[in-house]
């Protein structure tokens, strides 16, 4: 009696769906950022930023020198823009 294999190809998640997020430094952030609004943000208000979207694990960045809230939505367009959001 013949046994059929089983049919591999539908287990696996879809390709895109595994790939981690795109890699992108916070020089590249800072120089989009002071392009597009003016201004160029610390690295503590960009990791500030990443922590309170979820991006990196809770307490990750440092608590005195959060993020202004006038700068996160300028921080959040840089984000979109580099397809981290």
């Amino acid at each position: 009696m013949a046994t059929r294999k089983k049919d591999h190809r539908y287990e696996h998640p879809p390709r895109h769906a595994t790939q981690p997020l795109q890699r992108v430094s916070d020089q590249e952030i800072q120089k989009w950022v002071s392009r597009q609004h003016g201004f160029v943000p610390e690295s503590a208000w960009i990791l500030d930023c990443k922590e309170q979207l979820g991006l990196v694990a809770p307490g990750t960045a440092p608590k005195e020198n959060s993020c202004p809230p006038e700068k996160v939505a300028s921080i959040k367009q840089a984000f979109r823009r580099f397809g981290l959001l």
